[in-house]
């Protein structure tokens, strides 16, 4: 053993002094190690399985099936589930589809409008938060010439549907002028009504 080279009891040998503090060359434990490399073995498989190979569901993807296993089932529809469905391309292109077959009539075949209103710009007559939007597809409206879609589409079908024109909500196509009240991003009323 070097003479220049201490010795501590606990610590073993002393590899360094800095300001009366003692640095020694210790092993880190087991149990630590163990924790650690397991971690790092955990993180590998976890991105091969969710992102690289993307085997399992991603935790977004679970939470919309989540939301449209309940909102199919004729469980309580929120406007955090519609914002869900409608980022799921998956329904905004069945919702499209559906649009085309039953609703183009009325709205256009884009949403511009024809006889109903024009869906893609910022006014809406009957509530522009996506669930007045779900009331309204689903449950229509008798005295404006709007049919209730729900018996017809049932309740994937009205959910495919609301996330389609949640899609186009603020793309600004020309067609029918605006008509109802003017509303933000998502959906709440800015202004009042349009005349």
């Amino acid at each position: 053993m070097d003479e220049n080279r201490k010795h501590d009891a606990i610590q073993g040998e002393i590899l360094h002094e800095y300001d009366g503090i003692l640095e020694a060359d210790n092993l880190l434990p087991r149990w630590w190690l163990i924790t650690f490399y397991g971690a790092i073995l955990f993180s590998a498989g976890y991105w091969f399985y969710y992102e690289a190979f993307q085997i399992g569901l991603s935790p977004r993807e679970r939470y919309v099936a989540e939301m449209d296993a309940r909102a199919t089932s004729g469980g309580e529809v929120t406007a955090e589930m519609l914002a869900g469905v409608a980022s799921d391309s998956e329904h905004v292109s069945a919702g499209q589809a559906l649009f085309a077959s039953n609703c183009a009539v009325c709205h256009g075949g884009a949403g511009e409008g024809n006889i109903g209103p024009n869906l893609t710009d910022t006014s809406w007559i009957h509530g522009g938060l996506s669930t007045d939007i779900h009331h309204t597809v689903s449950q229509g409206v008798a005295n404006a010439g709007m049919p209730a879609w729900g018996q017809t589409l049932g309740p994937r079908g009205v959910l495919d549907v609301v996330a389609f024109v949640l899609s186009i909500r603020g793309t600004e196509r020309p067609g029918r002028p605006p008509q109802g009240t003017v509303v933000g991003p998502d959906g709440a009323p800015l202004a009042a009504p349009a005349e």
